[in-house]
């Protein structure tokens, strides 16, 4: 559980029409993460040839999607004949084939496409026209004008569309008339050319654009004429859209689309696996060998599956077992990266350190209930939010240690102490513990490099400042103990110079200083944890004072109200600096002096997504 576990390196030999059979199989169950196998990313010409061709394969699907992706039918599962299916074939082949029917389709549907568009940019420039015709403000005399242009004539009418708000101060000698329509914002102006020019510049400054009136706009039935056109217009468009659900239907798109795209999903992810004639050889990692066997059993693919060791040359993932009480505390480790595969994982120790460290500075029984109530209800959408479940009862199990429920005091019998009362005790309290997580630190350091085969030097490095470390407490305790520094500090000079090469009395000086230089680290470090007790007390003098409050309120409802709303501000407070400070710790004193954070996280890839969807054509 200390230690993060290495995942297996696969084989699969397998038959070359199922290479993405087994991609899709594994991905779907989650239990694989490909790699190539260094033999086969360093062939020769040979496949730097075929991993060419498969990037050209890829940019002609992609540059099909951008053009056409908007008008590909929509999967559902009521419609069989667009189920996507994982080609039995070579993802290269099978990507070929279905860009050939795409392409023959795009060629087919291109005259439909072009009529889709027209139509439907004619029904919103319609539907703009409409919203102008229905404006009052607009009457037969402006149609009129519009309709005739400027046609030699001394002042030109025009109109313009913009956002309601963003119209610009007109210029002398044009007369303006703003109004709305359906949300969208208009302006007629009428003046001579030169400043309608100006005017013109100024609208297209603030996004706004002249528009074109129709010459139909003046007709005393343009109303009728509008309504017509519109339906005519969509009338095509229904039309252009029906031939172009036949053109797909007959050229079987939906199946080619859903097969490029998980083609193009295989060779993005298993571009290296190795293909030759009849074989193909699929590599990774699991984290679950019997699993993988399983899977390809399920999917029906046969096929010859060994978990030989991995690649010299490759750097295999890793995978971090903890158990359910334990697993949401790798988010702390996370934060450093992934644990190295001879590196410790604290997620076990984290998951007893950061409870008692929140629940000591935020130690009140009510408070600590409510904060754990939270994490449970927060913890399904948010799962971080899980890591309050723990902290909020350790808070609410201080509480009773200190006697505080809701920032009452006297309400339950303190099984320990009050914190404004003995302040001393519980600032020192957290002096101990902090040196005492400062030791397992040190102690897990030792593990790692026993795990790495460097214990001796490990020793010989830091066993003189741990005895002085645990030297400088005995002595401050127990006065006979004083001569335990300077026996810390010559057991270490002794094993320093035992490994130096003649080093002489200057190496033993610098042995010496680096020592001390650690001690006093430590003991920095040690104190850093006074912090704990001083939130703590902080924590009882701002419950002190919200009682003083809620004293001045007088008795009643104001009293409870004040209670109340204090205790919330209390609560949202001291989570946000407790947990701040509890990551602190955790992180910076504890974390620093073991973990090494330079693994590889185990990724299992994620199952391929179909491309088809249905999209509203809005011009």
């Amino acid at each position: 559980m200390m230690r993060p576990e290495s995942a297996s390196w696969f084989e699969i030999l397998a038959a070359r029409e199922d290479a993405l059979g087994i991609a899709e199989a594994l991905a779907v169950a989650g239990c694989a993460e490909f790699e190539a196998c260094v033999a086969g990313a360093e062939a020769g010409g040979a496949a730097a040839g075929a991993e060419a061709e498969r990037r050209r394969l890829r940019e002609r699907f992609r540059d099909l999607e951008r053009r056409y992706r908007e008008w590909w039918p929509e999967w559902t599962p009521a419609r069989p004949d667009h189920a996507p299916t994982v080609p039995q074939a070579s993802p290269s082949e099978a990507l070929a084939a279905a860009l050939g029917c795409i392409e023959r389709w795009a060629a087919a549907a291109a005259p439909e496409i072009a009529a889709l568009v027209a139509a439907e940019a004619e029904l919103a420039d319609l539907a703009q026209w409409q919203a102008i015709l229905a404006a009052p403000e607009i009457g037969a005399g402006e149609r009129a004008a519009l309709a005739a242009g400027d046609r030699g004539r001394r002042l030109q009418p025009a109109l313009f569309a913009a956002a309601p708000a963003a119209w610009p101060t007109a210029p002398e000698g044009v007369l303006v008339r703003p109004f709305t329509g359906e949300g969208r914002g208009f302006l007629f102006a009428l003046g001579e050319a030169p400043a309608m020019a100006q005017l013109a510049e100024q609208v297209a400054t603030v996004g706004g654009r002249q528009l074109a009136a129709p010459s139909w706009i003046g007709d005393k039935d343009a109303a009728r004429r509008l309504v017509a056109r519109a339906d005519a217009g969509r009338n095509a468009a229904a039309a252009a859209r029906r031939r172009l659900a036949e053109l797909a239907a007959a050229h079987g798109l939906p199946a080619a689309v859903a097969a490029a795209s998980c083609c193009c999903w295989g060779l993005d992810n298993l571009g290296t696996v190795e293909e030759h004639r009849v074989l193909c050889r699929v590599t990774g990692w699991t984290g679950d060998p019997g699993k993988i066997r399983a899977t390809l059993a399920a999917a029906g693919i046969r096929a010859l599956v060994r978990f030989p060791p991995p690649p010299a040359a490759l750097q295999p993932p890793l995978l971090l077992h903890n158990p359910w009480w334990a697993s949401p505390y790798e988010a702390f480790c996370r934060l450093l990266g992934m644990p190295a595969g001879n590196a410790a994982d604290p997620s076990a120790l984290v998951a007893l350190i950061f409870p008692l460290l929140f629940g000591y500075m935020f130690g009140d029984l009510g408070q600590g209930l409510l904060v754990c109530a939270a994490g449970i209800i927060l913890g399904g959408r948010w799962p971080l939010a899980r890591l309050f479940i723990p902290a909020g009862l350790s808070a609410a199990c201080f509480g009773l240690l200190f006697g505080s429920v809701f920032s009452l005091h006297g309400v339950i019998p303190a099984l320990w102490t009050e914190p404004l009362a003995e302040p001393l005790p519980v600032l020192l309290l957290p002096l101990a513990g902090g040196a005492l997580l400062l030791l397992l630190s040190l102690a897990l350091a030792g593990v790692e490099a026993h795990w790495r085969g460097e214990l001796a030097a490990f020793l010989r490095h830091e066993g003189g400042s741990v005895a002085l470390y645990l030297g400088l407490p005995a002595a401050a305790v127990v006065p006979s103990a004083a001569v335990v520094p300077v026996l810390g500090a010559a057991l270490f000079v002794l094993l320093l110079s035992a490994a130096s090469d003649g080093g002489g009395a200057a190496g033993r000086l610098a042995a010496l200083a680096e020592s001390l230089e650690k001690t006093l680290q430590l003991a920095i470090n040690t104190i850093s944890f006074v912090r704990v007790g001083a939130f703590a007390i902080a924590h009882a003098g701002l419950s002190a004072a919200l009682m003083m409050l809620a004293d001045a309120a007088g008795e009643g409802l104001a009293s409870v109200v004040v209670t109340v709303v204090g205790n919330l501000f209390i609560v949202a407070l001291e989570v946000l600096v407790v947990s701040i400070q509890t990551t602190r710790l955790v992180l910076f004193e504890f974390f620093t002096r073991f973990f090494v954070g330079s693994g590889r996280a185990f990724r299992p890839l994620a199952p391929p997504v179909t491309h088809l969807r249905e999209v509203r054509h809005e011009s």
